[in-house]
C-alpha cells in the first residue's frame, strides 16, 4: 500500500514538473537564470531569521533583501564610479597635466569665497557648513543636519595641484582621495608619509578630521604629515598657514571639522618607497601577550616600518610587522614569497592573515600598492556581514573584480528606519587608549561588543604643551625623556554578539561605558563613530582650549558655526541623553 501511495505521489510530482513551461527563447532563458540567481543570492544572504523580533519588520525585511541589492545594484554602481574616477584622474594627469589644475585652482576656490561673502553680507543669520551631504562622508551619520545652514559648495575641489621633489611634498585639494594619490605617486616611487588605507577616504576628511595608518607608531596621526594649509576663514579671507607663520592656527586645525574655516588645499609630506613590503606574522595567545609584544615593538628604537594586529578571538591575535624591500631577484627564495594579496580572486587579506594562526606564524612579500589598500576589497571585514559569501572563491572570481561597494552608496541606500535600527544591530567603535591598557581594552571590548576581528593600530601622540591641540596626552602617558607617548587604536566593526544570538544589544549603555573608561585612562574616541556622550563629557575627553582660542581670535562666535560636538554627534532622536544632561545640572555644556 505504501509503495503504491508513493508511486502515485511520484507521478503527481512528475505531472507538476512537466506542466511548468520551460523557456526556449534565449532571452527567456537568460531572464529565468537571472531570477534563479537572485533567489539564490537572497537565500544565501538572508540572516534576518536570527534577528530579534524586537527590531522593526521594515528593518528585518531590509536585512533579508540587503545582499541581492548590494550584489546586483550597489557593487556594479560602485565599480562604474571607480571607473569614472580612474578616467578623470588619468585625463587630468596625463592629458591636461598638473599645470592646468594649478591654473584653474582659483576658479574652483571662487565659489567658496563668494558663498562665504554672501553669508557675511546677509548678517550671518545661519550656521556655516559645507554643502557636502552626510551620506557622502566617511562616518556613521546618515541624515543631514544642514537643512537650516548656509551651505558652501566644495565638491569642485578635487584636483592634485603640485608635486615638489625638492621639499618632498604633494599639494592637493580636499576632495582628492587616497586612491587617486596612490595611483599618482606610487608609479613615481613615492607615497604619502602616512598613506591611509581606504581608497575612497578624502584628504579633507583626514586633515579636518583625523587619520592613521600602520606606520603611525613612528610618525603619529595623519596631521603630523601636514606641511601647510590653504584655508578660507569665516571672513572670506584666504589664509596660508604653516607651523611657523601661525602655530596656533596650524595645530588647531586637525580634528576641528571645519569650525575654523574651509580647507582649499593641503601640502602633505611624501616619502620614497620601495616596490615591496616584507611582512612577518607573529601569533599571540592572550591579551597580555599581545599587549606586551605590541608595546615592545612600537616603542623600540628599531621599530618595524609597519605595525598592526588583528584580533580573531579574545585570546588569539596576529601581529603584522613589515618593512620595505627591493624587488626580489628572479628565482630567489624571496621571489617565491611574493603574494599579490589584492587580486580579486585572492581571499580577503584578513582571512588570509588568519591562516597564519594554524601555521604558527610566517613571512611573505607583498607588492606595495596591494599592501597600502589591503582592506579596501573587504571594507576591513564589514563586507562579510553584508554579503556573507563574499569571500567564497565563486563570488570572488565572478563578482569580485568589481570590488567592494562604496561606503557612501551603502549609506545612501539606507533610510531613517534602517539607520535607527542598525544603531542597535551593528557596532562601529574605536577607542584610542594608552598602549599599556590594550589587554584590559580587549577584555572590555569582548564584554561590550563581542564582535571579531578587532583592529589594533599603534600610534605616536605628541605633547606640545599649549599647542597640543585636540589630543593632549597626559604626562603619565609619555615615554620617559621624550615628548610623545604611544597609544593604540582598538576598533570593533560588526554585529554584536547578542544580536547574532537573536537578542537585543543596548548600544547606548555599552558605548557610554566604553567612553567613560576611555576618558578615565586618558584616551579618546574616534569621532566618526556614533558617540553617546554629552557635550560636557566630550569636552572632558578632548582638549578644546586651542580651538576655542583660535575661534575667539578670528571672531568666530557660537552663532556662526556649529560646535565640533554638534557636527560629530548622531542624528537627532537617535541618542536620548536628557537624564544625563539633567544630572549635570548647571555644569552642563550647551551645544
Amino acid at each position: 500500500i505504501n509503495a503504491e501511495y508513493g508511486a502515485r505521489q511520484h507521478r503527481k510530482m512528475l505531472r507538476f514538473l512537466t506542466s511548468i513551461p520551460i523557456p526556449s527563447e534565449p532571452l527567456s532563458i537568460a531572464a529565468t537564470a537571472f531570477l534563479g540567481l537572485v533567489l539564490l543570492v537572497t537565500f544565501l544572504g538572508n540572516d534576518a531569521g536570527t534577528m530579534s523580533k524586537s527590531f522593526s519588520w521594515q528593518f528585518r525585511l531590509a536585512a533579508s533583501l540587503r545582499t541581492p541589492i548590494l550584489v546586483f545594484f550597489v557593487v556594479p554602481l560602485s565599480a562604474l564610479l571607480w571607473l569614472k574616477r580612474q578616467i578623470i584622474i588619468t585625463y587630468r594627469l596625463r592629458v591636461r597635466g598638473l599645470e592646468a589644475s594649478r591654473a584653474t585652482h582659483a576658479d574652483r576656490v571662487q565659489p567658496v569665497i563668494a558663498s562665504i561673502q554672501r553669508w557675511n553680507e546677509s548678517g550671518r543669520t545661519q550656521k556655516l557648513r559645507t554643502a557636502r551631504p552626510n551620506w557622502a562622508c566617511m562616518s556613521t551619520k546618515l541624515s543631514s543636519n544642514k537643512d537650516d545652514a548656509h551651505r558652501v559648495p566644495v565638491s569642485q575641489l578635487d584636483h592634485i595641484l603640485d608635486l615638489n621633489l625638492e621639499d618632498m611634498s604633494v599639494t592637493v585639494e580636499p576632495n582628492v582621495t587616497m586612491g587617486m594619490l596612490t595611483s599618482f605617486l606610487l608609479p613615481k616611487g613615492y607615497a604619502l608619509q602616512i598613506q591611509v588605507e581606504m581608497e575612497s577616504i578624502t584628504v579633507g576628511g583626514l586633515v579636518m578630521g583625523f587619520g592613521m595608518e600602520t606606520n603611525s607608531h613612528t610618525v603619529g596621526f595623519f596631521q603630523e604629515s601636514l606641511m601647510a594649509y590653504e584655508v578660507a576663514s569665516h571672513d572670506g579671507v584666504i589664509r596660508d598657514i604653516t607651523k611657523d607663520s601661525d602655530p596656533e592656527y596650524f595645530y588647531a586645525l586637525p580634528w576641528n571639522y571645519g569650525t575654523l574655516g574651509f580647507l582649499l588645499s593641503a601640502k602633505i609630506r611624501i616619502v620614497p618607497v620601495k616596490e615591496y613590503v616584507r611582512m612577518k606574522y607573529i601569533i599571540t595567545s592572550s591579551p597580555k601577550e599581545l599587549c606586551d609584544k605590541m608595546t615592545k615593538l612600537s616603542e623600540a628604537d628599531d621599530a618595524p616600518t609597519f605595525l598592526e594586529a588583528t584580533i580573531y578571538s579574545k585570546d588569539k591575535a596576529v601581529i603584522q610587522c613589515g618593512h620595505f624591500v627591493d624587488r626580489p631577484a628572479r628565482g630567489s627564495a624571496e621571489a617565491n614569497m611574493i603574494n599579490p594579496i589584492n587580486h580579486f580572486w585572492k581571499p580577503f587579506y584578513y582571512k588570509w592573515v588568519e591562516t597564519f594562526i594554524q601555521k604558527g606564524g610566517g613571512e611573505e612579500v607583498i607588492p606595495r600598492q596591494h599592501y597600502y589598500h589591503r582592506f579596501t576589497r573587504s571594507i576591513f571585514w564589514e563586507l562579510d556581514d553584508m554579503i556573507p559569501f563574499a569571500n567564497h572563491p565563486i563570488y570572488r572570481c565572478l563578482w569580485g573584480w568589481m570590488g567592494a561597494p562604496e561606503v557612501s552608496l551603502l549609506k545612501l541606500f539606507q533610510g531613517p528606519v534602517i539607520r535607527q535600527n542598525s544603531f542597535y544591530a551593528h557596532v562601529v567603535q574605536e577607542s584610542i587608549m594608552p598602549v599599556r591598557h590594550l589587554a584590559e581594552g580587549v577584555e572590555k571590548f569582548d564584554n561590550w561588543f563581542g564582535t571579531y576581528p578587532l583592529l589594533v593600530f599603534p600610534l605616536r601622540v605628541y605633547d606640545r604643551g599649549p599647542l597640543s591641540g585636540f589630543l593632549h596626552p597626559r604626562k603619565d602617558m609619555l615615554i620617559p625623556g621624550r615628548d610623545y607617548g604611544l597609544v593604540v587604536d582598538l576598533g570593533a566593526y560588526g554585529v554584536p554578539r547578542p544580536v547574532r544570538q537573536g537578542q537585543m544589544w543596548d548600544a547606548i549603555k555599552n558605548v557610554r561605558e566604553m567612553e567613560e573608561w576611555t576618558r578615565d585612562i586618558g584616551g579618546w574616541q574616534a569621532t566618526y563613530t556614533d558617540i553617546c556622550c554629552t557635550h560636557k563629557e566630550f569636552r572632558q575627553m578632548f582638549d578644546h582650549s586651542l580651538v576655542d582660542k583660535v575661534q575667539k581670535r578670528l571672531g568666530i562666535n557660537a552663532g556662526a558655526v556649529p560646535s565640533i560636538f554638534s557636527k560629530v554627534k548622531p542624528e537627532r532622536g537617535l541618542v536620548n541623553l536628557e537624564e544625563e544632561i539633567k544630572a549635570e545640572g548647571r555644569t552642563a555644556v550647551p551645544e
